[in-house]
This record gives C-alpha cells, sequence and structure tokens, in this order.
C-alpha cells in the first residue's frame, strides 16, 4: 500500500496528460570533479642544476604519462555514456507513448508503469550528466597537456645546451690529453729525408737520425718569409712565427709520423709530427690541415696551408724533446 500510495502522484500525472509525446529532457548539472591544480610554468635558469633539471623533467613526464593514461581512458567511457543515453532514450520515449495504455491493466500496472517512466528518466538523466562531465574532463586534460608542452620546451633546450656544452668540454679534455700523448712515445721512422734548397730530397744517415740535422733544418714554407721568435702561451719555450703569403702550404720539415692533427686550445688547428727519438715538430695556427693522426710523412710533405689572420698569413713553429720546448734557432742556422 506504501508504494502504491508513493507512485500515486505520478499515475495521476500520466492520466492528466503531463508525460506527452516528444517531452523535452534537462539535463541535471554535471556534477564537480576535482581537477589537479596545474602547476606554476618551470622557467629553466643558466645556473639550474643538471640533477634538478632532470628531476623536473622526469615530473613533466610522469605527469604527461598519467594524463595521457586518463585521456585515453575517456574515450571509450564517452562513447559508452553515449550509447546506453541513445537505448534509454527510446526506452523513455516509448513510456511515454504508452501514455494511458496500462489503465487497461488496473491501478497496479498503471503505477508500475509509472515507476518504469521516473526510473528511465533518471537513469536518463545520470548519463546527460555523465557525458557533460566526461567531455569537460577531456578539454581539462587537452588544455593541461598543452600547457606541459609549453613548460617543457624551454627545459628541453636548456638541456639539450648542457648536453652540447658537455661533449664540447669532453672533446676539449680529449684534445688536450692528445696533445699530451702526442710526445710521450716517439719512434725510429723507416725512412728520413730533407729538401735541399736545389739539390732535392736527401735521405739522411739512419744512425744520425733527427740529431744530423742541427743547424740545417728547413723551413715549413718554401720561399721568402718573415722570421720571428715568439713564446706561445702555456708553452714553456720560444717559437718561431713565419709570415707568408696566404694559404702557402706548410711542410713537414722531416720525415715522420703525424701524432697529433687537430684543434688545440691557443695553438688552434695544429698538426704535430714525431721525427724519431723524442723529437717533435709542432705547426699551428693553419688555415687546413692535409693530414690525419697516424701517417707517415716522408720530409718536405704538405701537413697543411697557412692562415690569414688580422696581422696577415702567419705560422706557429715549434721544436720539442720529449714535452719541452727547445729552442728552433740553431736548428735553423739562426
Amino acid at each position: 500500500m506504501r508504494r502504491r500510495a508513493r507512485l500515486a502522484p505520478i499515475a495521476l500525472a500520466l492520466l492528466t496528460g503531463a508525460a506527452t509525446s516528444g517531452a523535452e529532457i534537462s539535463a541535471a548539472p554535471p556534477s564537480s570533479v576535482g581537477t589537479r591544480a596545474a602547476a606554476p610554468a618551470a622557467r629553466p635558469s643558466s645556473a639550474l642544476a643538471e640533477n634538478d633539471l632532470d628531476r623536473l623533467l622526469a615530473k613533466l613526464d610522469a605527469e604527461e604519462k598519467a594524463l595521457r593514461a586518463e585521456l585515453d581512458s575517456i574515450g571509450p567511457a564517452l562513447d559508452l555514456t553515449r550509447r546506453r543515453m541513445v537505448a534509454r532514450g527510446r526506452a523513455y520515449y516509448r513510456h511515454i507513448r504508452a501514455g494511458f495504455l496500462p489503465v487497461g491493466g488496473g491501478f497496479d500496472a498503471l503505477v508500475d508503469h509509472a515507476a518504469r517512466v521516473e526510473r528511465t528518466r533518471l537513469a536518463l538523466e545520470r548519463d546527460l550528466a555523465r557525458e557533460a562531465e566526461l567531455t569537460r574532463r577531456s578539454a581539462e586534460l587537452a588544455d593541461r597537456l598543452t600547457h606541459l608542452g609549453a613548460e617543457r620546451a624551454p627545459l628541453e633546450v636548456h638541456r639539450e645546451a648542457m648536453n652540447r656544452a658537455r661533449v664540447a668540454l669532453a672533446q676539449e679534455e680529449e684534445r688536450r690529453a692528445a696533445f699530451g700523448r702526442a710526445f710521450e712515445t716517439s719512434v725510429r721512422p723507416d725512412y728520413l729525408a730533407i729538401y735541399g734548397a736545389d739539390t732535392g730530397p736527401a735521405e739522411l744517415d739512419r744512425r744520425a737520425g733527427f740529431r744530423s740535422l742541427l743547424g740545417r733544418l728547413p723551413f715549413p714554407i718554401a720561399g721568402r718569409a718573415e722570421v720571428r721568435k715568439v713564446s706561445r702561451r702555456g708553452a714553456g719555450g720560444p717559437g718561431v712565427e713565419l709570415t707568408a703569403l696566404d694559404g702557402a702550404p706548410v711542410r713537414s720539415v722531416a720525415a715522420g709520423r703525424v701524432a697529433f692533427a687537430d684543434t688545440y686550445a691557443d695553438y688552434g688547428l695544429t698538426v704535430i709530427v714525431d721525427h724519431g727519438e723524442r723529437h717533435y715538430s709542432v705547426y699551428a695556427s693553419l688555415g687546413a690541415v692535409d693530414v690525419r693522426a697516424g701517417d707517415q710523412l716522408p720530409g718536405g710533405a704538405r701537413v697543411g696551408k697557412v692562415a690569414s689572420g688580422p696581422d696577415g698569413a702567419k705560422l706557429y713553429f715549434e721544436l720539442r724533446r720529449g714535452a719541452d720546448v727547445i729552442d728552433p734557432g740553431p736548428w735553423f742556422g739562426m
């Protein structure tokens, strides 16, 4: 009896025509859904530590992964909700169209019909609210992902710059190490020759080695060149600077093995040739290099060319015994 008394007003509404064909359904306002507050945009700093940068990027990665997983789950849920809405909407329409038909089954049949109509209506309103909620949340997630991309971009640029700086530092350290290693070992060349002024290459006495060139070492640049003694920072001894024509070829003063061919600190583009018995010649401030480390060179072989500069085309040249710079003047007969 209580059930009948509670549903009697609904049945009366049906009888008086409140439920008519084509009745409009107003969706209940969607319930509030908690959304994580957007984190403030991270701004990279030149002083930002690499570990802090990695942690910040990892945090953004984790948040992006969670947001994308949630966004991916919304699609199927939204599709299911809309299919359910269509089915319930059709059922509700059929119940409304039924109108006074249940009256023939008595008051109990009418009350049951009214209950089904009300249940269908409430379920349909829940579906409408759910659809609105999922649509709103999907838009929020898409917006947050866009903001995450904007936050990540400068951090990625900052990290890439740090990686490039690290690689450049490692390369510079490797060049420094290679430059130092170039003077650590020395072998006797299988062939040793020099170019005289007019007589062409002449093989040296192999037992005498590079030391036999003392006082008659050929200049690394053919033809006229202005020569002056200079000291290069960090060398610890004198070298010579030769001023010549721009692009003039630079040649090895004697046979040997290329121990180093790369850019090095204050020396610029540099070639080091090992002439055996711990004697080395150094050709620095080159405009181009024509040899590679490990190449075996005869005397007079081209190693590169002179580079131009604000004060003209100049070549810096050193002789070393081991890692120690020795005065090249006596070797050239100066």
